[in-house]
């Protein structure tokens, strides 16, 4: 059965519209109207649009973004959402707060919210960890009318445990594959799932999904082959053009090639990228420090840098930050670690802390990735 939500999703892809447009094989008339009584839809003679209200609006940006990246927005609209962020932000790092203990749907809430990476464990008995401010969460609680200023907890140090994690070989066809393709592809705008991932490279089904969308797709899965393929080969400049070059394949005409202008970052003008004259020697550079890296334990301690870096040179004209991770995740193999699988629910904090960042902050970065790559190994 639809929800009044799914039945909202549909009109805004359909407004105006009537009952008759939608495509729901039950009558949604009551879910129609209580739309209209809870200010998310006006109605004029029979046919329906979204109001112009700020509950309409925030109502939108929930779904749109769950839409854009394959989650379940009833999840968010749940009417004790707004509770579960309050305690879990208040009480963090116990991300089982006694006030959320003993309802099911709470429970199967804050688990959706640990398998997204909105929350990252450390701990699984008792279940401890800290949540991730995300732009979702803002939606939420003003559509519960609640202000309130959430303040995320700090990262909470794993790097000894890590360490300690035993080296296993990865397997291409692992969903922790599929899992960093999708992830990878949706920081750059694609709304391909890791499942919809699976589907597509082993069993050839494409989703309804934008060309560019499953080409990036395929693109990064080429990248992931060839690093594996060349795994404990030495990184070159060279190298990291050949992965740009497989990730922009089709995509862009200057695909493994550095850049010929300078180029910034939309919305971010505080950070700074280097001159196009300066790349081949800053990438010299680069590659020789990533070569100096002899133990895992440097490269954890290094590795928020080793993504900043790259980053900050931006030596191509497209996917750099594509290219930085497939760079990253290189490393990390190489030195028998865990792939770096980022989800939705850190998106935020990552951008905020590479790209859109207003000042470089490695030590931060460092810590986030760490806990992302524990949360992965224990959930």
């Amino acid at each position: 059965m639809p929800t009044k939500h799914d039945v909202f999703a549909e009109v805004i892809e359909r407004a105006p519209c009537s009952a008759k447009d939608l495509p729901f094989r039950t009558p949604v008339y009551a879910h129609l109207n209580t739309l209209v009584d809870d200010g998310l839809l006006t109605k004029k003679g029979t046919r329906f649009t979204p109001a112009t209200t700020p509950e309409a609006k925030r109502a939108f940006e929930i779904i749109k973004y769950s839409l854009k990246n394959g989650l379940d927005h009833n999840i968010f609209f749940s009417k004790n959402m707004g509770a579960i962020i309050t305690e879990l932000f208040t009480h963090a790092p116990d991300m089982r707060p006694k006030r959320l203990k003993g309802n099911q749907d709470t429970t199967s809430i804050i688990q959706f919210l640990e398998k997204h990476q909105f929350i990252l464990l450390v701990t699984l008995r008792p279940r401890r960890g800290i949540i991730l401010k995300h732009e979702l969460f803002e939606s939420i609680l003003s559509l519960h009318h609640q202000s309130r200023v959430l303040e995320q907890a700090p990262f909470i140090p794993v790097e000894e445990r890590l360490i300690q994690i035993q080296e296993r070989p990865v397997n291409q066809f692992d969903d922790e594959v599929f899992a960093f393709l999708s992830g990878s592809a949706q920081l750059e705008g694609s709304t391909i799932t890791p499942g919809e991932t699976k589907e597509l490279l082993i069993n050839d089904v494409y989703p309804n999904k934008p060309k560019k969308d499953i080409q990036m797709v395929q693109n990064l899965n080429e990248a992931v082959h060839y690093i594996l393929e060349h795994l404990n080969e030495t990184i070159t400049p060279e190298r990291v053009m050949e992965l740009n070059r497989l990730v922009l394949f089709s995509l862009h005409r200057h695909a493994g090639k550095y850049k010929l202008s300078h180029n910034k970052i939309q919305g971010n003008p505080d950070f700074k990228t280097a001159k196009p004259q300066e790349v081949p020697h800053l990438m010299n550079e680069y590659c020789a420090y990533l070569d100096g890296m002899g133990s895992r334990e440097e490269c954890l301690r290094e590795i928020g840098r080793m993504h900043n870096a790259l980053q900050r040179i931006h030596p191509f004209a497209d996917g750099n930050s594509r290219t930085t991770r497939m760079v990253m995740n290189w490393m990390l193999l190489k030195h028998g670690l865990p792939l770096l699988v980022l989800k939705t629910g850190c998106f935020d904090t990552y951008m905020g802390l590479t790209k859109l960042s207003k000042e470089r902050d490695d030590e931060k970065l460092k810590r986030l990735f760490h806990q992302v790559i524990y949360h992965e190994h224990i959930v």
